[in-house]
């Protein structure tokens, strides 16, 4: 292994804070997974979320990564399965497989060897003895298969293998690579299969993307210019080529670029009326060089643009409106030509408040509720303010809008993203660990109704993420057995009750102040929160749990043992 891929291993296990005695081979399998995987992401990854996907862990042959995802949404939980299909209709799956090799060759043996196991993985019934971990791999999968008519169509099927050498592709691994992609469509679950060799080079290049400002430049010549605007750099109406669209929204591999919709109010909507309008003019040859016309067009904010000419350069930009137009170009690109142009506002702001109001002023087709906007609400603004309020060793980073910390000096471990606030509040407060394990929208849709009020106090939100901060530092260091990382959710509850069995007082009450106050001296005097983990722990170990089982942390009769000590049931 060479120095720079050992110094990117070097960074990448600090940054996701992996214990210092893991193995070179599974870090590398972690990191590969982790490159691969977090461009498709809305969100970033985290510790847990890596650790998931690497399918290699305990003895699986072949076969290194595997992830689902759904509209960009990492998808580990049948039961965050059917909740994402039943919220989004003609939802999007791609099914990532990964194989990860210090090599410094392809060897065409061990790639056979990778398609062999990705077909049986597949197949109706698997003949390969899989650990337990990949069997739920499985069971997710064959869950997804019994849904796919919900789907906008197949799942899509990208297949890695990486190694550490330099890729010359003879004959030899173009062949070996066209009899897998053949072996894995013969088994007519997909609607795409893609299989891609990554070697040192591309490694590098790929890790060092990630986080890295989106920029392009396009002609934009048939624009207007609009007169200044308060808070707006400059903006232009104008039309561009269908093509020119689609180039925007992908990357070099012609893959759409998730994380540039992130903040658009909803997701691709698939086979609806308004889309099938859409492309029933795109197909209509009499009117399609009227689609400037009679489609609204796109809406792009970006940060910061550059002219040469008639050429423009945009950075950090995103499409706010228009997700439906643009995913039905990308689905129709091969056959888009030059005369269907369509409609762009291009806005050059930085300006939050005002983006949140062109959101809900240019998504008028369908109502724009303030879950849509969550990233963008005052209260949300506020409360990423009040965490950089606290100093030194107590101070936490609230990442109210995706990846908006990556690639900066930040270290993870202080980074709390919304769906690890949800985690923690809904642990702490609401007594439902459980459901940790779930997906963003998923959570959202359990506790959002009671969570960033605007008459809130922002304590306790700080007070449930600095706990969960404090645990996993115990966990870092080795002061807490790793065995029990996968309940630290549950610890966090049982933290909760072990200060005070009364619970948390209403969040936008005087009261809150001060009892989320005396949560916080307690733990940060190590004494007493030591004290208070020993206590938690051994609660834990007197109910003689198997605590390598995988089903553990979703346990709901667990939550209730647990809480048994607490609220102990009066004998009649």
């Amino acid at each position: 292994m060479d120095r720079i891929i050992t110094s990117y291993l070097t960074e990448f296990q600090k940054t996701y804070n992996f214990e210092s005695e893991i193995s070179q081979s599974t870090l590398f399998e972690h990191f590969v997974n982790y490159v691969v995987t977090e461009s498709k992401l809305e969100d970033s990854l985290d510790e847990e979320q890596i650790e998931k996907i690497c399918i290699g862990r305990n003895g699986t042959i072949g076969l290194d990564g595997f992830a689902l995802i759904i509209n960009g949404h990492l998808i580990t939980e049948k039961e965050d399965l059917d909740s994402i299909l039943d919220l989004n209709k003609n939802s999007k799956a791609e099914l990532i497989f990964i194989q990860s090799k210090t090599s410094s060759s392809f060897n065409i043996k061990e790639i056979g060897l990778f398609g062999d196991t990705i077909e049986d993985f597949i197949s109706e019934t698997p003949k390969y003895d899989w650990t337990e971990n990949a069997r739920a791999c499985i069971d997710l999968f064959n869950q997804l298969l019994n849904r796919v008519s919900e789907l906008a169509e197949n799942p899509k099927c990208y297949l890695y293998y990486v190694t550490l050498g330099l890729l010359e592709e003879n004959q030899n691994l173009i062949a070996q690579k066209e009899k897998i992609i053949s072996k894995i469509k013969a088994q007519n679950v997909f609607s795409a299969v893609e299989f891609k060799y990554i070697d040192n080079s591309s490694l590098q290049s790929d890790f060092k993307k990630i986080g890295q400002s989106i920029a392009k430049s396009f002609e934009f010549t048939n624009k207007v210019l609009i007169p200044d605007i308060t808070n707006v750099t400059e903006s232009h109406i104008g039309v561009i080529p269908s093509k020119t669209i689609v180039d925007l929204m992908t990357d070099e591999d012609g893959e759409i670029i998730n994380n540039l919709f992130y903040d658009n109010v909803r997701d691709f909507q698939g086979d609806n009326k308004i889309n099938n309008k859409i492309e029933e003019t795109l197909d209509d040859m009499s009117i399609r060089d009227a689609f400037s016309i009679l489609n609204n067009g796109i809406t792009i904010v970006a940060e910061e643009i550059k002219h040469t000419r008639n050429i423009v350069t945009i950075t950090n930009y995103q499409f706010i409106n228009g997700l439906q137009t643009s995913h039905v170009l990308f689905n129709k690109k091969e056959s888009l030509t030059n005369e269907i142009q369509v409609p762009l506002k291009l806005i050059i702001t930085k300006n939050e408040d005002l983006i949140s109001k062109i959101i809900r002023s240019t998504n008028s087709q369908t109502p724009v509720s303030e879950e849509d906007l969550i990233a963008y609400s005052g209260f949300q603004k506020r409360l990423e303010d009040f965490y950089k309020t606290f100093s030194d060793c107590e101070k936490l980073y609230y990442e109210r809008r995706s990846k908006q910390y990556n690639k900066t000096s930040i270290e993870r471990k202080k980074i709390v993203d919304k769906t690890t606030q949800i985690k923690a509040i809904g642990s702490m407060v609401h007594h439902k660990p459980n459901m940790a394990t779930r997906y963003f929208g998923t959570l959202l849709k359990e506790f959002g109704n009671s969570l960033f009020q605007d008459n809130h106090k922002m304590i306790p939100y700080y007070t449930c993420a600095f706990v969960l901060f404090k645990l996993e530092e115990l966990f870092r260091t080795n002061q807490i057995d790793k065995k029990y990382r996968k309940l630290r959710f549950f610890i966090l509850m049982m933290i909760g009750l072990e200060i005070s069995t009364l619970g948390f007082p209403k969040f936008e009450s005087q009261n809150v102040e001060v009892f989320c106050q005396s949560i916080l001296e307690k733990v940060k005097n190590e004494v007493e929160f030591k004290s208070l983990i020993k206590n938690t722990l051994n609660k834990i170990d007197s109910l003689n749990e198997d605590l390598n089982s995988l089903e553990l942390s979703k346990s709901r009769k667990l939550v209730d043992d647990l809480k048994a000590f607490y609220f102990p049931k009066t004998k009649s």
